[in-house]
């Protein structure tokens, strides 16, 4: 089955699978018995709601990060997962990598690199405006504008497209913190923290929306600190080029969108299918490859989905 309140996107999908039944309402899609599971991949502000209502509908539920809007909804759809007992899996598929088992066992169980001293995460990724119009955006008849909405306010918007700039926008989105910053702040939760910090207790940020006069929301480039009572931890994070007529971002130290652990004997810089140690001279000592946890991230939710064990799952909605 099918579903998207833009009836263009259900009829591109359609394409791929003509056989499966199409909705605009995801509220007539949990109706259908032969749905067991359903895969949430709408814009952030619907994830935990809709999520919550497959849960409560009998399905089992894949829902891509970030798991939330709020923390209060991400709370909610933990304990919506424990009452219904409902196997729910986190989109943060670089979990399932085999290669984050490596480096964790490299640098935990041999301390090849002695105690972990500080960390740093990246996002560097260029990005372009999304525009500024002098009259609000006209929805297309093709969507169903409520039902895309959902939870959110009815706001006007002054972008020049619905799809995908929604993650600009406070309303719908949280910015690029929570879009790639999700996936280089779970790594380095999963190999540096190996999950035994969930909040930090202190955080202080910075930054803005900059260069662009355009109609979004989110900051552009920002920072910030997380005082976690273990390893202090420090994230950038710009959608800007190095300068005026560039197309690159400005340099940086480590992966552009990975993280770097500062350890007593080197250091250890991380990022999607790849990381690489060095030691206190900045000599490469160790190689590790993996690939992106597609695929195999997937299969690790239908296989829990088959036993019922949430314990076998690498991204369980309380800690993915």
């Amino acid at each position: 089955a099918l579903c998207d309140p833009d009836e263009n996107r259900v009829g591109a999908a359609k394409e791929l699978f003509p056989q499966a039944n199409g909705y605009a309402d995801l509220r007539e899609l949990l109706k259908d018995d032969a749905v067991d599971a359903v895969v949430v991949a709408t814009c952030n502000h619907w994830h935990c709601l809709a999520a919550i209502w497959a849960m409560e509908a009998g399905k089992d539920v894949y829902v891509e990060k970030p798991l939330s809007h709020t923390q209060w909804e991400g709370r909610q759809t933990v304990a919506a997962a424990r009452k219904y007992d409902r196997i729910c899996q986190i989109g943060t598929q670089q979990r399932s990598d085999p290669m984050q088992a490596q480096i964790k066992a490299f640098l935990h169980g041999e301390k090849a690199l002695g105690e972990i001293k500080s960390a740093r995460v990246n996002r560097y990724g260029v990005r372009a405006t999304i525009g500024k119009r002098d009259t609000p955006l006209e929805i297309e008849k093709n969507v169903n504008y409520d039902l895309w909405l959902g939870p959110a306010q009815d706001e006007p918007l002054f972008r020049d497209k619905l799809h995908y700039d929604w993650h600009w926008d406070w309303n719908t989105g949280s910015g690029e913190m929570g879009n790639w910053g999700v996936h280089v702040l779970d790594d380095l939760r999963n190999n540096v923290f190996q999950d035994k910090v969930t909040l930090p207790s202190r955080i202080c940020g910075g930054g803005g929306r900059v260069a662009w006069n355009d109609a979004g929301e989110t900051p552009n480039v920002h920072f910030v600190y997380f005082d976690t009572g273990s390893i202090p931890t420090v994230i950038g994070l710009s959608n800007l080029t190095a300068g005026p007529g560039q197309r690159g971002g400005a340099p940086h130290p480590g992966p552009g969108s990975g993280y770097i652990a500062y350890c007593e004997g080197g250091r250890l810089e991380g990022q999607r299918g790849r990381a690489v140690a060095f030691d206190a001279d900045g000599k490469k000592v160790k190689e590790f490859s993996g690939t992106s946890g597609m695929g195999i991230h997937q299969q690790n939710f239908i296989d829990a989905v088959r036993s019922r064990d949430r314990n076998s799952l690498n991204a369980e909605v309380a800690v993915g």
